[in-house]
């Protein structure tokens, strides 16, 4: 566990204690709500990359461009020559 010290609009850490105090009857759980907000703001992005793998379809694979690439670089150099 990390101590901070963050600065957060009166609105925002009113709404927070209030939550706080709904939830777990209590503001020392503020940390707690922060915390869950702040795993539940991750989530969606995780979601994401998951309903997105797959649309692009790889030609080739990472060894193939590779091979790809120094085949084309022995060409060149050899056109150079």
């Amino acid at each position: 566990m990390v101590k901070t010290t963050i600065n957060l609009e009166s609105k925002i850490y009113q709404a927070l204690v209030n939550e706080a105090v709904e939830k777990y009857g209590t503001t020392k759980t503020l940390s707690r709500i922060i915390n869950e907000k702040l795993r539940a703001s991750r989530k969606p992005s995780i979601d994401i990359v998951k309903k997105t793998k797959g649309m692009l379809k790889m030609r080739e694979t990472g060894e193939d461009y590779v091979r790809r690439l120094r085949s084309e670089w022995s060409h060149r150099t050899k056109a150079m020559e």
